[in-house]
């Protein structure tokens, strides 16, 4: 007995000064957390990396000789796979921007050489509208703005900035080489766990069950598999609606012959990987190309754009997003906003998954819970 009451006086010391050890050096830990968060950042990129290609190279493996037992066969489904995988989503990342940046780029020089004459544009396009009432089409009319003025204060400022970015310039670079540095080892960690993500998640399981309780173990488990079917699904199932709505808008877009068809319906597509928001983001990034051309064809595609986003978001999203995760709408909604608050973008879209993965937990837990016991299914990660 006094074994034990010994044993626990000291766990319970032990706990105490680990606690004040904390407290004193708490601004020390949270340094040390944030280095060592910057020296791990580019191994979680690699995971991160790893899983997005993992969807697809699983997916591939199936429609490689599935059948199919010859040693050649087996030997290169995995390799061959992984490099289709990582070339597909690295030809859609550059077919989209190929599509997109030089008609941004174009606009930005269309602008930069005729601010007065597209601000004119929209002005008489005003008036024109603006016919019910005087008193604002008078105002509209009266409206002069000094250009040389207006351009000399900008020319200004941009050789003001310029001489900051100047001086900044080696921070600049530095922080370019080091991105693309984490992103170069970032991918190449995930090659690696690609190739050999069954001895990884051999050597993982081995350590959790000797380590731990097997019934602890088994909700583990239980827990990745519901989290791993979420995360899947949502990005399946973004990714699929992303392209659905980018399609039909390119095709609305041609059907009501409106310029940059083609580019503004990548690049809504592009931004519907945001849940919900995204594509109102898309609907300004076009609206801002399209209005270099003819502000009465902006505000078509505004109102186009915002016809289809209805549908999109009342028919297409919840049949093909919120069907894949098994999250009801207003939850989902929720989810974008609690995430867009807490972590910005990066919130916004994996705050959608982590509730579903929520939501199926405690909606299973409680199910269990009425029948008396927990048994969840284990499903491997």
């Amino acid at each position: 007995m006094r074994n034990m009451n010994w044993k626990h006086f000291t766990q319970y010391g032990l706990i105490a000064a680990f606690l004040c050890l904390f407290v004193i050096y708490f601004k020390e830990i949270v340094n040390w957390g944030g280095d060592l968060l910057a020296v791990m950042f580019p191994l979680m990129l690699g995971c991160i990396f790893a899983y997005v290609l993992n969807i697809l190279m699983i997916r591939l493996e199936k429609l490689y000789f599935p059948n199919c037992n010859h040693p050649i066969i087996k030997k290169s489904r995995r390799p061959v796979c992984i490099f289709f995988s990582l070339a597909l989503l690295i030809l859609i990342i550059l077919f989209v921007l190929y599509l997109v940046i030089p008609q941004v780029v174009n606009c930005f020089v269309i602008i930069s050489k005729d601010v007065p004459k597209a601000f004119q544009k929209v002005l008489q396009f005003l008036i024109e509208k603006s016919g019910e009432l005087p008193a604002l089409q008078q105002q509209l009319t009266e409206l002069d703005l000094d250009w040389g003025n207006l351009i000399n204060k900008v020319s200004t400022g941009v050789m003001a900035g310029t001489k900051g970015i100047l001086a900044s310039a080696t921070t600049i670079v530095g922080s370019f080489v080091g991105t693309v540095t984490n992103i170069v080892i970032g991918l190449i960690f995930s090659l690696y766990l690609l190739a050999c993500k069954e001895e990884v998640g051999e050597k993982i399981n081995r350590v959790l069950k000797v380590f731990i309780k097997n019934t602890v173990y088994e909700k583990i488990i239980y827990v990745l598999g519901v989290m791993n079917e979420c995360f899947s699904s949502f990005i399946l199932g973004q990714a699929t609606e992303a392209v659905i709505l980018g399609t039909l808008c390119a095709l609305g877009m041609s059907l009501l012959h409106l310029p940059y068809a083609g580019p503004v319906g990548a690049l809504v597509g592009l931004t519907a990987l945001i849940p919900i928001f995204g594509a109102y983001i898309g609907a300004v990034l076009g609206a801002f190309m399209i209005v270099t051309i003819d502000p009465k064809q902006a505000l078509i595609f505004l109102v186009f754009l915002v016809i289809l986003q209805q549908v999109e978001g009342n028919l297409i999203y919840p049949k093909v997003v919120g069907s894949s995760i098994g999250l009801p709408g207003i939850w989902v909604l929720a989810a974008i906003m609690i995430g867009s608050g807490l972590g910005g973008v990066v919130g916004m879209l994996i705050g959608v998954p982590i509730a579903a993965t929520l939501y199926k937990l405690i909606r299973n837990a409680t199910k269990e819970k009425e029948k008396g016991g927990f048994s969840g299914s284990v499903k491997p990660v």
